[in-house]
């Protein structure tokens, strides 16, 4: 089912999405990856299949248009609009919309998905009780000024900065929020049960400092696959994803 939900944050702009519903199902499993959201990924179509049929129900959806995203709107927010009080308003956005039906909601943070997620948690305490959190290979800031200053250039107007190789905009506001918020601190602070699954030679060792902030270990999970990469390409890698996944959320 297609789903458009009116943005909080920008006016006559929405939020464009692809609900998968199992009508067994009590929990919704919400998918959150790069600046975009990634609606598209082939990650998360495999991923929807195979939770929507272990009675979960399950949003992929995008916060902002995407260049890849065929699909994409003209009333999509923009990236250059995306800043971090925009991104955990419309994730607040998102799970209120649906928080009458599902008494639990799952986080499910890739990549830039994950920093998106520790973050709505920290500012928005009263969902953590009925939110479970999971992080795939996950993203962890600052950034180093150096790597940013290589990849990003100001633009002509100096009111925005450019991304070198894919010509993508994002905002002064979001540009300083990257290379100076603490993550890791972040996530330290939640003291939440996590599973943390990242891929070997890719994110792990960035998954190896979350999981180490976390003080009860014994009810979390860190697990590290070999063999693939960033997007868990295999069917081997995917499959042990999926399922070392929903083993943590069938036991929280």
């Amino acid at each position: 089912m297609n789903m458009k939900i009116k943005s909080k944050k920008i006016k006559n702009k929405f939020i464009y999405g692809d609900l998968l519903e199992n009508k067994k199902a009590n929990t919704l499993v919400i998918f959150l990856s790069g600046f975009s959201g990634s609606r598209e990924l082939p990650l998360f179509k495999d991923a929807s299949a195979i939770f929507l049929k272990n009675n979960f129900s399950t949003l992929k959806f995008n916060f902002c248009g995407d260049s890849d995203d065929k699909k994409q709107e003209f009333d999509a927010l923009n990236l250059e609009e995306m800043s971090f009080s925009v991104y955990i308003e419309e994730l607040k956005n998102i799970v209120d919309f649906f928080d009458s039906k599902y008494s639990r909601i799952v986080l499910i943070g890739h990549s830039f998905g994950a920093v998106v997620s520790i973050l709505f948690l920290h500012k928005y305490k009263k969902y953590k009780k009925n939110t479970s959190l999971v992080l795939w290979d996950p993203s962890l800031l600052p950034w180093k000024k150096e790597w940013m200053l290589e990849d990003f250039i100001l633009t002509a107007d100096k009111k925005n900065y450019c991304e070198k190789v894919s010509g993508s905009i994002i905002n002064k506001v979001f540009y300083k929020e990257l290379i100076t918020i603490n993550t890791v601190n972040v996530f330290s602070s939640l003291n939440k049960k996590t599973c943390i699954i990242a891929a070997k030679n890719s994110a792990d060792k960035d998954a190896k400092k979350y999981f180490s902030k976390i003080k009860n270990k014994k009810t979390s999970e860190l697990f590290i696959i070999k063999n693939t990469d960033h997007f868990f390409k295999g069917k081997k890698a995917k499959k042990e994803l999926f399922e070392k996944t929903m083993n943590f959320l069938n036991e929280v």
